[in-house]
């Protein structure tokens, strides 16, 4: 409980003097059932303007505009009004008969709407109970719920003034009729009943003739116990009392019905006397009272609900009424406050219940809301004896009269402590595994470079001595050597590929490319495979689907590549075809084999990380799992999707599609094999190079000396900036990852020296094995042309090579 404000919030200001005259049933604005009922709206839906409209022949009553000086109206309780069923708009702005209403459209810029009837118990709609809001807003049932129970109080305040209404005209018509002693008039708004001192009927209204039911001439004569035995025994004491000279008013009798059912009356009986003054018998009036003691009891039943439904919801809604010094309360302030307060406490220090860390930031802002006469709508610990950290998110009004001196605090307020937990562990857990994804960042990008560095020296030498004189032996082995740090090369990049896909890094290129080189280069790349096992490898591209696409070139041939080899891996005679087709827009893989199979239950796991055909598989043929995995995640970023369909020892069958963008049919003169660089084209060059690993500079010189080039080694950026100030070069071959100054580092220098003294840029491409797509942008940023990852391969450094001095030569064209 605090100071802040739980009343309705409208669409401008409310003053508090409400005219009864826009209320039906003598209702007058002020029943505390209103400002409940906004209260608890309020507290369940947050920061939200409430409006309760009431409507009656001629006139609308509104919460928040009362005078009826808004000329908008209440826009959003109409349509309910005027159909009698909820409404919940999650976005307004999408509504055809509201997306353009001003209050939409501009100021307070209204998102969200919900409203529930005011449906009395005979059905009728007296009006609505309407919200709106400046965010959208899905729809809740539950709230929705919530709401029309709240509708439904106001509606029972309404079922009982219209009731009270209705028995004060009985009450005046009666007394009416006495005053005129037109007791027996056929317009008796009472069952009336005239006897003589021995209960024999006299007289009767025309009601209490329609009750019994018979005519009055039937009735007269006969005793009141004969006509009407349960009213008799109900009322027996009375009638002995009144016959007595007592008058008596009943105010509320229960009589059962004839037909097992219960009526509520108002009896009022009194005795007649004769001309010479003795009483002559008496005159009982009754009025059916059944609709009001009804209502009555449903708005007990509803206060009854408010309370249960608040001790559930762990709500407590409060009010502190300074005219009459009293604190009602509904909900329990035990699971809040550990304890219960009295009005004086409260009275005395409204801050009572703020946790002293949270009273400063309170005070400032509940006293500007009190200036601005609008609702407050904190959140903060509350105060406990124990030292139990609880937390309270609240709605508090402070209600004014007229002269601006303060009447009522109005309040609700929820238990939000599980909320707040759950906020703190979400957030603890996101840094967690923020922390881990970065950990795990760091040790891949760390184990790529650790594990290319000495895979540079495995391939890059066995690339040199290709180039050797060897014997037939010799060259078998060194093919093992190089086969086999290639396999490990390719297991690196599936755990690197399938960790950037996990993270959402994996960036796809959009790039022009034929469909024929890739799927001819995939073919000769496996050819030499499949014929070292006998296999028939077929390769069929329909006709409908050669020419050219945008996509990823690189990834659509990773995927193609891992299915072919896994064909040829599990296929030991028979063969293995590939087709590509295209059909409905979406280009086709299809890779069938002849080879062992997938049992049925391993299907379904085919394609999950880690998983192969059998337990035995990497026993019998290696791999890693990751393959096929790796193919369904970049089926899926590319937008298609893959499939496998299998028989065990019957072969397999894996389709791709990919909606890629066909372009058309090839240029033919497209088709030639682009030109590779070979060594001896490279003219004599200056070639600096910066390489702190022993093993990476002896490869990278054996590399370069088949081109007749001899480059200057240093072992760190610090170096190479240095020999670059003292002499000029052609080229610099620049690490990435080096001790005391790093390659971008480096580069950076020489950049910035170059602009400074308007001295000729040298190319600088870097050598590095971590080549991620966002680690290359970084060093293209710092100022590097081009990059060769590790391992280098002999082909890819030189076509790096040609491409920089191309590129440098034709900007020395451009400037001359």
């Amino acid at each position: 409980m605090n100071n802040s404000t739980g009343s309705d919030a409208g669409i401008g200001e409310a003053p508090q003097a409400r005219p009864a005259s826009r209320l039906p049933y003598g209702m007058t604005g002020e029943e505390p059932v209103f400002e409940r009922v906004s209260a608890l709206t309020s507290a369940l839906f947050g920061r939200v303007y409430v409006s309760i409209v009431i409507v009656s022949p001629g006139a609308v009553w509104r919460s928040i505009d009362p005078e009826g000086r808004l000329i908008l109206g209440t826009p959003f309780a109409d349509p309910v009004t005027a159909s009698g069923r909820s409404m919940w708009l999650e976005d307004v702005r999408l509504d055809p008969g509201l997306g353009d209403h001003p209050l939409v459209s501009g100021p307070p810029y209204v998102r969200f709407a919900a409203a529930a009837p005011i449906q009395l118990a005979n059905g009728a709609v007296q009006g609505a109970l309407a919200i709106t809001g400046p965010e959208t807003r899905a729809l809740d049932p539950l709230l929705l719920a919530n709401l029309e129970r709240l509708a439904a109080m106001i509606a029972d305040e309404c079922d009982r003034a219209r009731t009270a209404q209705q028995l004060r005209a009985q009450e005046a018509a009666v007394r009416q009729d006495r005053l005129v002693q037109a007791v027996f008039s056929r317009a008796a708004p009472a069952s009336i009943v005239m006897t003589d001192r021995n209960l024999r009927v006299l007289n009767a209204s025309q009601r209490f003739l329609d009750a019994i039911p018979m005519s009055l001439d039937e009735a007269v004569g006969r005793s009141i116990e004969d006509l009407v035995p349960t009213y008799h025994a109900r009322f027996a004491s009375f009638l002995d009392r009144c016959l007595a000279g007592e008058s008596i008013v009943a105010e509320r009798v229960c009589v059962p019905t004839r037909r097992g059912g219960v009526v509520w009356l108002r009896a009022e009986l009194t005795p007649w006397l004769e001309a010479d003054g003795e009483i002559g018998g008496l005159i009982s009036a009754t009025s059916n009272i059944t609709d009001l003691v009804e209502a009555l009891e449903r708005s007990e039943r509803s206060e009854q609900r408010l309370s249960l439904a608040a001790s559930i919801a762990d709500l407590h809604v409060w009010e502190l009424d300074y005219v009459h010094r009293t604190l009602t309360e509904a909900g329990a302030p035990q699971t809040l406050f550990g304890r219960s307060f009295t009005f004086d406490e409260l009275v005395a220090d409204t801050n009572i219940t703020i946790d002293p860390r949270d009273r400063a930031r309170i005070e400032d802002e509940w006293s500007q809301a009190v200036i601005e006469d609008r609702p407050y709508f904190p959140e903060y610990r509350v105060a406990r004896d124990d030292g139990r950290e609880v937390w309270a998110a609240c709605t508090v009004k402070l209600v004014k009269n007229e002269e601006g001196d303060p009447i009522r605090l109005v309040g609700a307020m929820l238990n939000i402590t599980d909320r707040k937990l759950a906020e703190t562990a979400l957030l603890q857990a996101k840094e967690e595994a923020e922390a881990a994804n970065r950990a795990k960042s760091t040790f891949l990008a760390t184990m790529s470079h650790e594990i290319r560095t000495p895979l540079n020296g495995v391939l890059g030498m066995a690339q040199v001595m290709a180039a050797d004189a060897l014997s037939p032996a010799q060259r078998e082995r060194l093919q093992v050597i190089r086969q086999s740090g290639e396999s490990l090369l390719a297991i690196l990049n599936d755990v690197l590929d399938l960790s950037k896909i996990e993270a959402g890094k994996l960036e796809l290129e959009e790039i022009e490319f034929d469909l024929d080189e890739i799927a001819r280069g995939a073919h000769a790349a496996f050819q030499a495979v499949a014929e070292g096992k006998g296999l028939a490898f077929d390769l069929v591209i329909d006709p409908e689907a050669q020419g050219q696409y945008r996509g990823d070139a690189t990834r659509l041939k990773q995927v193609l590549y891992n299915l072919i080899s896994n064909g040829l891996k599990f296929t030991e005679r028979g063969q293995v075809a590939v087709r590509l087709a295209r059909a409905e827009g979406a280009l086709t893989l299809t890779v069938t084999d002849t080879g062992v199979g997938i049992a049925p239950e391993r299907l379904a796991m085919l394609f999950d990380k880690f998983e192969q055909g059998d337990i035995s598989t990497t026993r019998r043929y290696g791999g890693t799992g990751l393959g096929l995995s790796i193919c369904r995640e970049l089926a899926q970023l590319m937008g298609g999707e893959i499939a496998a369909e299998s028989t065990l020892g019957a072969g397999a069958c894996f389709t791709v599609r990919l909606p890629l963008p066909y372009l058309g049919r090839s240029d033919p003169a497209a088709w030639a094999e682009p030109a590779v660089a070979e060594t001896e084209d490279l003219p004599p060059l200056r070639i600096l190079a910066a390489e702190d690993n022993p093993v990476n500079r002896l490869v990278l010189g054996a590399m370069l000396q088949q081109a007749g080039l001899v480059p200057v080694m240093v072992g760190d950026g610090a170096e190479a900036v240095d020999l670059w100030r003292r002499e000029s070069w052609d080229l610099i071959l620049m690490d990435v990852q080096m001790p005391g100054m790093d390659g971008p580092t480096a580069t950076r220098l020489i950049r910035a020296e170059e602009a400074a003294g308007g001295r000729t840029r040298t190319p600088i491409i870097a050598l590095t094995a971590n080549a991620m797509s966002h680690q290359v942008s970084e060093y293209l940023q710092a100022g590097m042309d081009d990059f060769v990852a590790k391992p280098m391969e002999v082909a890819l450094l030189f076509r790096a090579i040609e491409r920089v001095l191309d590129a440098a030569e034709s900007q020395d064209r451009a400037c001359a």
